[in-house]
């Protein structure tokens, strides 16, 4: 491990302190002022925020050392980890102990001690950790006790303990300092502490060390003569030896916190075509019949795959058929909530397909079908304008509630039929449902229709000036794929479940998480 600073600032708390304590063994002197519960550090981001979590911790200053002067305040130090050391004729002390010779006038716990007897110093470390698994509040708690004992009266000691983190990427961060205890003429102290890691809201954590430091001044006279072993701890730091001031930094090694990897925690909403209309089976209870969800929807194809570095979490899927915009913030159905409180402070992705019905395209195919539609625009502006307005509305309720860092990723609707001067036209042959219902004229207005939407679409992305909110143009997706095709990715007419009409079946929704994967970076 290459040599570090801890990696914080002092600077004062910027949100509500969660303290997370135990008790001091109980075997601890009476004799000696027991450290006052840690002050805590920001242990999980205050209610309703949505910022990624910024571990902070207030540092403690400068040690003052009688006879020794100011000494470097704790954490600041570099370190790396070393083997235990000894100055010659002290190989065999244990922990840390003074150098042999040296101890005429050391004062033993016991007044017993026989002449020759070592002097040494132990430290413990004893760490544990707990997961609350729960969906909303996803978290580990980390706590510590860190105790120094002597056999022999120390003219002062300091120690202070706090966790630092280890997992990749966030290696020397620090996490938590808890409060220092000091003593003169004495040989015993401990603090303790811990500290609550919001494992949706902080991509570290995940594997983690507590670490103790401490300066120890033994007694006119004598010197250190050894950092010798201590079971389940490693030396970061050992400075002084051969003088009677020693300084040193012990580690447990790094240990997991219960933390499972980060993920991306995802949601999509929408209509009929974020929903899965079209591809069957749909999924049963507690999905409600009437929304048609399937499997088949590019949303549960892209989970999994990795988005920021990170692994996208199984698809929270709240898409439903028939879904306007104002039944996004509305109860559609008895049975759930609105969509959009399903978008949590630590959502991560957000898709969305909805207007589609608001501006009335499943009646006007119907119109088209039944009777003639090509002699006007399908949509006019004043539809196009009211939509636009309510879009922008909805992107920002739903911005408002996902992780500060999250993204909204607003999607058009494919073109799914033959587009006349683009696609081959459809013939008896070949394609006689649509041939039989369709003309051209009426494929040429159903197709700008379906452009004017895209633009509507995107306009509404620009409108709300925020970046985390990002257009996907999915009109072209089918591109040589669509109704009448060779290999058609939408469906046609479906007389056996007219729901199911014109919507992308399994390979168009495959073609649509393609697209995101494009737009997005997402890989595999």
């Amino acid at each position: 491990m290459a040599s570090q600073c801890w990696a914080a600032r002092r600077r004062p708390r910027l949100v509500v302190p969660i303290l997370i304590a135990v008790g001091v063994l109980a075997a601890a002197p009476p004799a000696v002022a027991a450290p006052s519960a840690p002050p805590g550090t920001a242990a999980a981001p205050a209610a309703g925020s949505h910022k990624p979590w910024n571990p902070e911790p207030e540092l403690p200053g400068p040690v003052a050392v009688p006879r020794k002067g100011t000494k470097p305040a704790p954490f600041t130090t570099k370190t790396k980890p070393i083997s235990p050391k000894a100055l010659r004729g002290s190989e065999k002390a244990t922990g840390n102990g003074l150098r042999a010779g040296t101890g005429a006038a050391v004062r033993g716990r016991s007044a017993a001690a026989e002449p020759g007897e070592p002097w040494y110093c132990t430290e413990y470390v004893t760490p544990r950790t707990s997961l609350n698994a729960d969906s909303d509040n996803y978290s580990a708690t980390v706590q510590y006790v860190a105790e120094l004992g002597c056999n022999f009266y120390l003219d002062y000691a300091y120690g202070v303990a706090g966790i630092v983190d280890r997992s990749a990427g966030y290696d020397g961060t620090l996490l938590y300092v808890g409060s220092p205890f000091s003593f003169s003429q004495y040989y015993y102290g401990a603090t303790y502490g811990g500290i609550q890691i919001p494992g949706d809201f902080y991509d570290g954590g995940r594997q983690v060390e507590v670490i103790f430091e401490l300066y120890l001044l033994a007694p006119i006279g004598t010197a250190w003569g050894a950092c010798g072993p201590l079971p389940g701890l490693r030396y970061l730091l050992c400075d002084g030896l051969g003088t009677d001031l020693l300084h040193i930094v012990l580690g447990t090694g790094a240990f997991t916190s219960g933390l499972s990897e980060p993920v991306i925690r995802y949601t999509a909403l929408g209509d009929s075509y974020s929903s899965g209309t079209g591809a069957p089976p749909y999924l049963g209870s507690p999905n409600p019949a009437n929304c048609r969800r399937g499997n088949g929807t590019y949303s549960v194809q892209i989970q999994g795959d990795r988005f920021r570095g990170l692994s996208i979490d199984r698809t929270n899927l709240k898409a439903c058929h028939g879904a306007r915009i104002n039944e996004l913030t509305a109860p559609q159905s008895l049975e759930e909530f609105p969509q959009v409180e399903y978008v949590k402070q630590y959502t991560r992705l957000v898709t969305l397909t909805i207007g589609g019905n608001d501006l009335g395209f499943a009646s006007k195919l119907r119109q088209c079908a039944l009777s003639d539609c090509g002699g006007a625009p399908l949509v006019t502006p004043t539809e196009l304008q009211t939509t636009q307005a309510r879009l922008v509305s909805l992107y920002q309720n739903i911005t408002s509630r996902m992780r500060s860092d999250a993204v909204l990723v607003v999607l058009s609707y494919p073109a799914f039929l033959p587009i006349p001067g683009v696609d081959p036209l459809p013939t008896s042959g070949s394609c006689f449902g649509t041939n039989a219902t369709l003309d051209t004229a009426e494929l040429t207005r159903i197709a700008e229709g379906t452009a004017q939407a895209r633009d509507m679409i995107a306009a509404a992305v620009r409108a709300t000036g925020d970046a985390r909110v990002v257009f996907v143009d999915a009109f072209d997706a089918f591109q040589g794929h669509r109704v009448c095709s060779g290999d058609p990715w939408s469906n046609g007419f479906v007389l056996s479940d007219p729901e199911e009409s014109f919507h992308p079946n399994a390979r168009g929704y495959r073609a649509i998480a393609d697209r995101l994967r494009q737009a997005l970076g997402i890989t595999l």
